[in-house]
């Protein structure tokens, strides 16, 4: 084969840093990094719903699904997405198509989006969890950025304003509600409203990234951008996943639903996606979409869970809130983060101190998932992050 050089690209960060957390021996090590959910041990954790479902499953054959995806996980999954009654209003009006994960529902659009414009405009926070900059990229959007954070590390909703009027009519990717990775900040439920008028006045289209729902303030709290964009008739589309909130990361649990102005159009659409889906994952996983329909589907089974992902929430808040007290309050500003994430604005000779001197590993832009350090961790966490920042 030639012009094999032509292959090579830098690993990812995330996967190099757990390939070399793994050789490291050290007993007291932290993976800061990947982005999961460790329990109070510091052991993977399971949600106990989800392995309930996986008992009541009913396995009878290993056929393949529709190529859209088990009709009754796609139902469930939009009306968890968009609400009871704004399901009832638009159910007609959206497309849907079950995914391998979030990221393929993220690629999915883009395949959507690249059909009907060749030269698609983007705009992302910057920072942006670094796989969103390849996806678009590898499609051909062109990017255009907008600093997430003030100097104040509160979120720069005049530097999105001054953006969206400067780029009338480009898609826009948004995370859900007031999570944001790698920052931890997002829009609060006013802003969501004026940039909701902005939106619609420019003709902007909207991407929302649900990676974390229900992990910031609850579902319907994190939902409310989503459903409100929908409301004022903005073109909108949603890549969801259920890697986090239901602890499925390996399972790839994944929904990308796009809303349409007519039945004709969501039928266009849904068609689109089924062939593009066809050709380059033939099938949706039928495992992953069982045990998230079970759940969604059951009234005792979805009660458990909302239960379980408020506890996840206030676990990550008493992390948090953990962090602040024992690195003597240097970094308040983390009283306003919301889902896994935040940011430690440290410098790389700083982090690499860490990952060296105390086996903590983080990725290069500081980011930390407080989901990853287990409470009887974080004293040592912050301990060392005091120590390499004095």
């Amino acid at each position: 084969m030639k012009n094999l050089q032509q292959l090579s690209k830098p690993d990812d960060e995330i996967f190099r840093l757990k390939a070399e957390f793994d050789k490291d021996s050290r007993t007291e090590k932290i993976n800061a990094g990947i982005g999961i959910y460790l329990d109070e041990k510091g052991k993977p954790f399971i949600l106990p719903v989800v392995k309930k479902a996986v008992k009541k499953l009913e396995i009878k054959n290993f056929n393949y699904l529709p190529l859209s995806g088990d009709p009754l996980y796609l139902e469930e999954s939009a009306k968890i997405v968009l609400g009871k009654y704004l399901y009832q209003e638009t159910a007609k009006k959206i497309a849907k198509q079950g995914t391998i994960g979030g990221t393929n529902a993220l690629y999915m659009w883009c395949r959507l989006i690249k059909a009907v414009d060749n030269q698609p405009v983007i705009i992302l926070s910057n920072p942006t969890w670094e796989n969103h900059l390849k996806m678009f990229e590898y499609f051909g959007f062109k990017i255009i950025e907008y600093p997430q954070l003030k100097k104040d590390r509160s979120f720069n909703f005049e530097g999105l304003a001054s953006t969206l009027e400067k780029n009338r009519s480009a898609c826009i990717l948004f995370q859900a509600g007031p999570t944001h990775n790698p920052t931890g900040i997002n829009p609060d439920k006013s802003q969501w409203q004026e940039l909701a008028k902005m939106i619609k006045q420019n003709k902007n289209q909207v991407l929302f990234d649900f990676a974390y729902l229900g992990l910031g303030e609850g579902i319907d709290s994190d939902s409310f951008c989503l459903r409100h964009f929908i409301q004022s008739k903005i073109p909108t589309s949603v890549a969801v996943s259920y890697s986090k909130n239901m602890s499925l990361y390996q399972h790839r649990a994944g929904v990308l639903m796009v809303s349409s102005s007519s039945i004709r159009e969501k039928e266009l659409i849904e068609k689109y996606l089924q062939n593009a889906f066809r050709l380059v994952n033939s099938n949706p996983s039928a495992f992953a979409e069982q045990i998230v329909k079970t759940i969604l589907a059951s009234k005792q089974l979805i009660s458990e869970w909302l239960i379980e992902i408020r506890n996840i929430r206030n676990s990550l808040k008493k992390r948090r809130d953990m962090f602040m007290q024992k690195s003597s309050n240097r970094f308040e500003y983390l009283k306003t983060n919301r889902g896994l994430f935040s940011l430690l604005f440290l410098k790389i000779d700083q982090i690499h101190k860490l990952r060296k001197k105390y086996a903590i590993y983080m990725l290069k832009n500081s980011r930390i998932n407080f989901g990853g350090v287990a409470e009887d961790k974080i004293k040592y966490l912050a301990d060392a992050v005091l120590d390499v920042t004095t």
